[in-house]
């Protein structure tokens, strides 16, 4: 797999040098535009942060466990064939162009959410409905991130030790980024090694006095209500930072393995079929299963979220969000080859866990360069199972945000009231089992579809704004169309197996109603005769200080 990771290497670079420019013209970046962290600048959400602080906060939001189990799984459905071109080309070509426009629109819209401005673009009932859907789907992900790493802190305690060190470290890290003179350079000397040793500490001194999955979602429901509401360079900033030097770590130790790997045999067949036996047809399916690594609707909320409201200058939206996504991408594909790499042995003793496929392909590619393999392995482990954390406290930062926009109201009170309100329904339902599992797994199937959704929305609220400015769109008119075929017939053929009158079935019928709504309201925009004026334009065009 060493070709294929090389390959898509240099396609990637190539991709933020050629694509990247073409997006900034078609898009009219203003590098001297005042942004929002300017001029809505409150030291809480809103906050001007230099690029390559945004950008950690940024990928260590979007990526984690997505771009690593997706693509495992897709390779093991249909073969490493075309997980890797969907992987690429939806890097590049959609959630590239998807993650790049959520992001451009906030800015261009006073920091607010890709939702907000679908009110604006599309019209007020249909921005309301997709402002609604994004926040149950934010709240459904903090039930199942409640859970899952509840569950993780419990079973692994080591994993909960060192999560408390890196919180501990990035607060410390926050405080001299914000008080001390020191240069950023040796800033990081100092504080990448300590938040690493955060691995070793969590050996050492597990938390495994705390051994109540019940505790445990006490104590993280509390720590979410604290980070939510805390100021962003207070912890989420420095934490974020921090934690995605372990995934860089981890790609680059395992590119440096996979280079040393010429003649180890590929064990994964180039294309199995378009059937799994599995997982279904491979459309939809696979554009379903592989969401982040190639394209994912949580990440327009992200973008149009907290990172958009730390953006400096409208000429790091290329660097964050398109850079990242890249980034994500090749993690992505080095995720693909952990798989490719095992033998048929190796495999059975994985269990056929996306996770410890991860690891155990990671750590016998780490092995190349000295890396002893049950090193390589609990590296890697940790390393994924650390962002279960992040995702978990800005999924809550998020849905503050939306309920905040969906009462027209932003202020002390609605941070620390929004973000109990959000809280709540995850509290509850942590404590509740259907059939004695945890509740978010009776809806979990639709989760994939769900998401998709949500990109699909994303992209058409895009393609308005550009069409609207009449800026010429040609170029996502195939992405959105992707988008919005392939959750909608993933979502029909629930809605079939299932039947209207089932859970399942009734939440994929209304989905299908939403995403049709949605669709159709851009769509009677976008072929109006005379285009509207221009849209979310404020006008803004001072200098930044």
């Amino acid at each position: 797999m060493t070709w294929l990771l090389l390959i898509s290497a240099v396609l990637f670079a190539l991709a933020y040098r050629w694509y990247g420019n073409f997006l900034n013209r078609r898009f009219r970046l203003d590098r001297d535009r005042l942004t929002p962290a300017f001029d809505q600048q409150d030291g809480v959400d809103f906050v001007p942060t230099r690029a390559s602080v945004v950008f950690g906060h940024h990928f260590s939001s979007i990526a984690g466990a997505g771009p690593i189990v997706g693509p495992i799984l897709a390779g093991m459905y249909f073969g490493w064939g075309p997980t890797w071109l969907w992987i690429v080309l939806g890097s590049i070509f959609v959630g590239g162009v998807h993650d790049f426009g959520a992001a451009f629109i906030s800015v261009r819209n006073r920091g607010k959410t890709i939702a907000e401005s679908a009110k604006t673009l599309i019209g007020p009932q249909t921005g309301r409905l997709f402002l609604v859907f994004v926040l149950l789907a934010l709240i459904y992900v903090i039930i199942v991130f409640l859970d899952l790493t509840a569950a993780t802190f419990q079973a692994t305690p080591a994993v909960a030790t060192a999560s408390g060190w890196f919180v501990a470290v990035a607060l410390l890290f926050g405080w001299v980024l914000r008080q001390s003179k020191l240069p950023f350079w040796a800033q990081l000397l100092i504080f990448v090694p300590l938040t690493w040793a955060g691995l070793a500490v969590g050996q050492f001194f597990p938390a495994d006095l705390i051994n109540q999955r019940e505790t445990w979602v006490l104590l993280l429901l509390g720590y979410c209500l604290i980070a939510a509401t805390l100021p962003v360079s207070v912890l989420l900033q420095p934490r974020d930072f921090l934690s995605a030097t372990f995934l860089y770590g981890l790609v680059v130790l395992g590119l440096g393995g996979t280079l040393l790997s010429f003649g180890q045999p590929i064990h994964l067949d180039v294309f199995t079929g378009w059937k799994s036996e599995q997982a279904g047809m491979l459309m939809p399916v696979l554009f379903i299963t592989v969401a982040c690594g190639a394209c994912s609707g949580f990440h327009s909320i992200v973008a149009s979220g907290t990172t958009a409201r730390q953006i400096e200058s409208e000429g790091d939206v290329r660097k964050v969000n398109y850079g990242a996504m890249l980034v994500e991408g090749l993690l992505a594909v080095f995720a693909l080859a952990t798989l490719a790499i095992l033998g048929p042995d190796e495999l059975a003793g994985t269990g056929n866990n996306a996770v410890k496929i991860f690891a155990t392909g990671a750590a016998k590619f780490m092995a190349q360069i000295g890396v002893p393999p049950s090193w390589g392995a609990t590296f890697a482990s940790l390393a994924v199972t650390t962002f279960l954390l992040t995702t978990l406290d800005t999924c809550t930062r998020l849905s503050r945000f939306l309920v905040e926009e969906l009462v027209g109201q932003r202020n002390q009170m609605t941070r620390w009231l929004g973000t109990v309100t959000v809280l709540i329904a995850p509290g509850a339902l942590a404590f509740t089992t259907i059939d004695g599992q945890p509740v978010w797994k009776a809806v979990w199937p639709l989760f994939g579809a769900t998401n998709q959704l949500m990109a699909a929305l994303a992209l058409v609220t895009v393609l308005v704004y550009l069409k609207r400015n009449r800026i010429r769109y040609g170029f996502i008119v195939v992405p959105a169309l992707i988008m919005i075929v392939m959750p909608l017939a993933a979502l029909f053929l629930i809605w079939q197996e299932q039947g209207t009158f089932s859970l399942l079935g009734a939440i994929a019928l209304g989905m299908i109603a939403l995403g049709l709504v949605v669709v159709a309201m851009a769509a009677r925009t976008v072929l109006r005769r005379e285009p509207d004026a221009p849209a979310l334009d404020d006008g803004l065009s001072t200098s930044q200080p």
